[in-house]
């Protein structure tokens, strides 16, 4: 897909766009081939979000596992190196690791391992994806004083749903990155956003008036 043009970051809606950020972050994918997205940023917001990128990568790796091929690459050559290279890192999640009860499906239950997941990580990094994918897709900046809201979700939506067949459905990198979006037609800076990371782990995302429309 071919971005529109902007003299303006996306991303801040302020400074010049000088270069350009993937949405969703490159760092989210290993081993993966495909499309990748990029939209007009400015420098600052395409250097200073390296490190959240790649922190919230480490995270959600964490807890997917090796479920599919791509997020055993995911794993293997990123999560896990940058885990045993970081002390600082290594020691932010071992420190909140606790272990959980949690039932099986045959109603048994069994002990695992849990950790906290930094929510505010989740709110910096997909509301900038939020704000990219919707200048790609309508060409239009998302206004900086639009609220952009950030849920994690624990279960995966049930995609049946009446009020899900009307989102548009779009993929990255052979299907690794998915998102759904609906745009209100009156008003495009009040949408919902549905995204997929390595087709086992739900974030959404809502703007303007419909920021607490959380599934």
């Amino acid at each position: 897909m071919q971005p529109p043009k902007s003299a303006i970051c996306v991303i801040c809606g302020r400074r010049p766009a000088t270069t350009v950020e993937h949405v969703p972050p490159r760092g989210f994918f290993k081993g993966t081939v495909g499309q990748f997205l990029t939209v007009p940023a400015c420098t600052i917001c395409n250097n200073g979000s390296s490190e959240d990128d790649e922190t919230l990568r480490n995270y959600i790796s964490a807890q997917i596992g090796k479920q599919t091929t791509d997020a055993k690459y995911l794993w293997e050559w990123g999560a896990h190196k940058s885990f045993l290279r970081s002390t600082k890192l290594r020691s932010a999640l071992l420190s909140t690791t606790h272990e959980v009860e949690v039932a099986n499906e045959d109603g048994l239950t069994t002990t695992r391992l849990a950790f906290v997941v930094p929510v505010s990580l989740y709110q910096r990094v997909f509301e900038r994806v939020t704000r990219g994918l919707h200048f790609l897709h309508t060409g239009k900046l998302l206004p900086t004083d639009i609220c952009v809201q950030v849920n994690l979700l624990i279960n995966s939506p049930d995609l049946s749903f009446p009020e899900l067949q009307i989102f548009e459905t779009h993929s990255v990198a052979e299907e690794a990155f998915v998102y759904r979006f609906a745009l209100d037609p009156e008003e495009i800076s009040n949408g919902v956003w549905l995204f997929t990371i390595h087709g086992s782990h739900w974030v959404q995302s809502s703007t303007g008036a419909l920021v607490d429309n959380a599934f």
